[in-house]
């Protein structure tokens, strides 16, 4: 009877704390990587959406100051061109042009602007450079010009413009061979093309119409240029 209830009475042997111990690890191995695995999920999910609300500002951005775009005219020399043309100096990788910036982003007004990639710490960026008015025709100390990084890291920029009459697209405005009599009356594209290659995640090509401040009067905007949005 005694050596009965003594082996009743007697622990876990070595052998048994081991196994439990051992099931325990894996389980808090099991439950540490589950948690893992939700925070990454979680911060994955954080960046989307911080992505995706970058890439909303931005457009946002590039439409509203491509919607104002200044058809005042300056006298310019180029062979074969208009005498008079308005400052928008169109390539395949970088736009520059007079417009107006939102109030909502603290400025207001007429403004240089240019859009461009340049070098940064991680890669290239897409950045909108920006420098008040003076009445000047062009502008051209962009190192000095306020800057808003719109995506990072980019690896290639490329832009188009659209002809009004046929639609087509070309790599620089004016299209090249086209005669000035054929060009519409603000010497402006309808549109610009824009096409980003590296930010994650990747945008889709950017289509943004060009409203100039004017159609066809332009004696009409040379008092009237100021820092309206009109």
């Amino acid at each position: 009877m005694s050596a009965t209830v003594t082996r009743r009475r007697r622990g876990f042997t070595l052998v048994e704390v081991l196994i439990a111990l051992v099931l325990l690890s894996l389980l808090m191995l099991v439950l540490t990587s589950a948690l893992r695995g939700m925070g990454q999920v979680e911060e994955r999910v954080e960046q989307r959406i911080e992505a995706a609300d970058d890439y909303r500002l931005a457009t946002q951005l590039l439409g509203d100051v491509l919607g104002h775009v200044s058809a005042r005219r300056h006298s310019v020399q180029a062979a074969g061109g208009p005498a008079q043309a308005p400052f928008f100096e169109a390539r395949p990788d970088s736009l520059a042009w007079i417009g107006v910036m939102p109030a909502r982003f603290g400025l207001g007004g007429r403004h240089y602007l240019r859009l461009a990639l340049e070098p940064g710490e991680g890669g290239a960026r897409l950045v909108l450079r920006y420098a008040p008015w003076t009445g000047g025709p062009r502008f051209d100390a962009w190192t000095q010009a306020e800057a808003r990084v719109l995506a990072w890291p980019v690896g290639a920029l490329s832009l188009r413009y659209q002809e009004p009459a046929s639609g087509q697209w070309s790599e620089a405005w004016p299209p090249p061979g086209m005669a000035v009599s054929a060009l519409p009356p603000t010497l402006l594209p309808t549109a610009v093309e824009l096409r980003l290659e590296g930010p994650a995640p990747a945008w889709p090509p950017l289509v943004v119409a060009l409203r100039a401040s004017y159609v066809s009067d332009p004696a009409a905007v040379m008092g009237g240029f100021g820092g309206s949005g009109r």
